[in-house]
C-alpha cells in the first residue's frame, strides 16, 4: 500500500462485476447507521459492512463508501449509532438504503427516533443499538473503515427475527429457508459424512 494515498496496489485480474455478483451470494446482516450534524441534521444509511472489532474496549467496525453523505459529513470523536433493525422495520431498512425518494433527514421520517445520551439520532424498536463515537477514520480504496468506540448498548427486541440483506434483496432466517427451494443456481445442503 502507498502509505501517502491510501491505495493498494494492483493484485489480480477479478472482474469487479464477477466480485459483486460473488458478495451477492454473502448474506449480510442489516444494520442502520445515524448520526447529526449541526449544520446538515441527521443523516444516515444501511450497511451490511459492520462487524464487531473488540471487546475491550467495546468497539465496532463500519464501512462507508467515501462517495455517501455519511462518509462526507463523518468526522473524528462524532457520535453515531448503529441500529439491528427487527424484520418488521424492513420499510426502514429501505428508505435508509436509498430504495426510495426520500434523502438526508427525510428518512427519519421512516420508524420512530429518539436521540441518545451523546446526540446521536437511535431508532425505537431495534433488536439492539449501539452508541458510538468515531475513533478512528481509515480511508481504504472505495471506503472509509470507521473505528466506532461503543459507548453504550441497548436491547430492546433481540429475540425478534433480523434482517438480512443477500441477491440483492432484504431477507428473514425463516425465509431464506423457505425461498431457498425457488432460488435458480442454489446449492442442495449435504450432510457430509465423518
Amino acid at each position: 500500500m502507498d502509505v501517502a494515498t491510501g491505495v493498494l496496489p494492483a493484485h489480480g485480474t477479478v472482474d469487479p462485476r464477477g466480485f459483486k455478483q460473488g458478495m451477492r451470494a454473502m448474506a449480510g446482516a442489516v444494520a442502520i447507521l445515524a448520526a447529526e450534524d449541526t449544520e446538515h441534521g441527521c443523516f444516515g444509511l444501511t450497511a451490511t459492512a459492520v462487524c464487531s472489532f473488540s471487546a475491550e474496549p467495546p468497539s465496532l467496525l463500519a464501512c462507508v463508501h467515501k462517495n455517501s453523505t455519511f462518509a462526507s459529513l463523518t468526522r473524528q470523536d462524532m457520535a453515531f449509532s448503529v441500529n439491528l433493525p427487527a424484520a418488521d422495520q424492513e420499510n426502514v431498512a429501505r428508505v435508509f438504503g436509498g430504495m426510495t425518494t426520500a434523502k438526508g433527514v427525510a428518512r427519519f421520517s421512516a420508524g420512530s427516533w429518539v436521540r441518545g445520551e451523546a446526540g446521536a439520532p437511535l431508532l425505537v424498536g431495534s433488536r439492539a443499538v449501539f452508541e458510538c463515537q468515531v475513533g478512528e477514520i481509515i480511508a481504504r480504496a472505495s471506503h472509509l473503515i470507521l473505528i466506532g468506540l461503543v459507548t453504550k448498548v441497548t436491547l430492546d427486541r433481540v429475540e425478534r427475527e433480523p434482517i438480512f440483506y443477500a441477491h440483492g434483496r432484504f431477507i428473514t432466517a425463516n425465509a431464506s429457508a423457505r425461498e431457498s427451494e425457488s432460488i435458480p443456481g442454489m446449492l442442495d445442503a449435504q450432510v457430509l459424512p465423518r
